[in-house]
């Protein structure tokens, strides 16, 4: 009797002494692959500053540098999550770390079960300088965003994210440049690392800056990601948004907003090549004072290589440090050679790009498009040549819209137009203002009636474009830009 109260007992400082060490010591090898895998998708350097490894539990600091674009929104709203470094600017986890296989403490509301576990831990960000007042006082202590990581024994893991609410600065009298209204989800990742699926749920923000104003509420998220052997992978996301407008700071109509949005991806990926099919659907349109909806969309893409891509990108991006502004940024790709050398490298894999189907409602009736670009990788001779590169491209447009829409679309526009160009708009009343945008517009709907640029069917107004080799045809004749500029 007294040997089996023994092997109980040594069974039972094994398990709950011996053995948590152990698996602290494979938590550190989790937590560095974990570490690495982030590194990967996030496509950003990440440092384990410091590990601390006790017998159960351990402690642990990372680091992770932010592109200079994405650190300097931050520094603009939320300037006290960024830590700063010799190199560039970041944002620094802590990790708490709690060794299976029973973790001491309480469990994370997101793992409720008693079951033997590999670990816990439970990553904070930690605020890189206290957050300040309007008036330069420091402010009370801000929530930090938050992931508690439930680790379990043959290697599979699922995540809880939380960030609660908060505005930027704390302490605003009157519109904070910021207000995040919170935001928490779940990702499960198997044992291999292969399958990973998640949810994430955003209440929206509000972001202020100069005169206008930024606002999504009620994004709800999916995603179903499967990678395979050989450089495959397939996913599935769709993203919900209940509203999102952009509104000038005065009281105005919304410059434009949409309610009721949704969208679904398919994408698939073998060897670096993407293939990708998209459904857009939206219940209503808002720009300026009209009212749209609903509106549907169709999106494809085919044979785009993601390393050329990524090529491409990075150029751009390095560029952009030197050359902030966007035309001369372009400008010096072009002269460099750098642009056509790294479209070429797009063009290799022949890709295609279509939209098989746009349609949205108007108080007038339907407006129809359907656009298609395909890029024959073939007609490369030399890499780097831009007049050839366009020798590639094969494209297709068609669209139809009821008269009265288009009509009040190109008054609207030429009205626009009269205002930004003349000094002297603002002392045109509104009346003789429309008056002459309309006088305008009848006179150029009609020269393109006239030219057989625009087919009028009736009530609607079509049009098909097509560009080969360097050619652009519109309804089966070459476009005359000198007509046009003429009328």
């Amino acid at each position: 009797m007294q040997k089996a109260v023994g092997l109980v007992v040594c069974v039972l400082v094994s398990v709950f002494g011996l053995v948590p060490y152990v698996f602290g010591v494979r938590t550190e090898q989790t937590l560095t692959a974990l570490v690495q895998l982030a590194e990967y998708v996030l496509d950003v350097p990440i440092y384990t500053t410091r590990y601390t490894r006790g017998w159960f539990g351990s402690t642990a600091e990372t680091w992770l540098a932010l592109p200079p674009a994405v650190a300097e929104t931050l520094r603009a709203y939320v300037p006290f999550m960024l830590t700063h470094a010799a190199r560039a600017e970041g944002l620094s986890l802590v990790h708490h770390i709690r060794h299976g296989p029973f973790p001491l403490g309480a469990r994370p509301v997101s793992s409720r079960s008693l079951l033997p576990v590999q670990t816990i831990i439970t990553s904070s960000l930690i605020p890189g300088a206290p957050a300040l007042s309007r008036d330069l006082r420091p402010a009370a202590a801000l929530p930090v965003f938050q992931v508690d990581t439930t680790v379990f024994l043959l290697g599979a893991g699922q995540s809880h994210v939380s960030i609660p609410a908060f505005t930027s600065p704390p302490e605003a009298q009157t519109e904070a440049d910021l207000v995040w209204e919170g935001l928490q989800g779940d990702v499960a990742v198997d044992a291999q690392g292969r399958h990973i699926t998640g949810v994430l749920q955003a209440h929206g923000f509000t972001l202020t800056g100069g005169n206008t104003k930024f606002a999504l509420h009620e994004v709800v998220a999916r995603t179903n990601i499967l990678t395979e052997p050989r450089y495959a992978s397939r996913g599935d996301t769709s993203v919900r948004v209940g509203s999102i407008a952009l509104t000038p700071r005065a009281e105005a109509p919304a410059t434009w907003a949409v309610t009721g949005g949704e969208i679904h991806a398919t994408t698939a990926t073998t060897s670096g090549t993407l293939q990708a099919m998209a459904e857009l659907h939206i219940e209503t349109l808002r720009l300026a004072e009209a009212s749209y909806g609903p509106g549907n969309s169709h999106l494809e893409l085919r044979r785009l290589s993601l390393p050329a891509l990524a090529r491409l990108l990075q150029a751009i991006s390095a560029l952009r440090q030197d050359e902030p502004d966007f035309a001369s940024l372009w400008l010096r790709l072009w002269l460099s050679g750098d642009l056509a050398r790294l479209l070429s490298g797009l063009a290799r894999s022949s890709p295609e790009f279509s939209l098989p189907q746009v349609s949205l409602h108007t108080t007038d009736g339907e407006v129809r498009a359907r656009v298609q670009v395909r890029v024959n990788g073939n007609r490369l001779r030399a890499p780097g040549d831009l007049a050839q590169l366009f020798q590639t491209i094969d494209a297709e447009a068609e669209g139809e819209a009821p008269v009265s829409w288009v009509r009040a679309m190109a008054i609207a526009q030429v009205r626009q137009a009269i205002r930004a160009r003349s000094k002297f708009a603002a002392f045109i009343p509104t009346t003789a203002l429309n008056a002459l945008a309309a006088t305008i517009s009848d006179q150029q709907l009609y020269s393109l009636v006239q030219q057989e640029y625009l087919i009028l069917d009736g009530n609607t107004y079509k049009s098909k474009a097509r560009y080969t080799r360097g050619q652009l045809l519109v309804n089966g004749k070459p476009l005359d830009w000198s007509a046009l500029v003429q009328e």
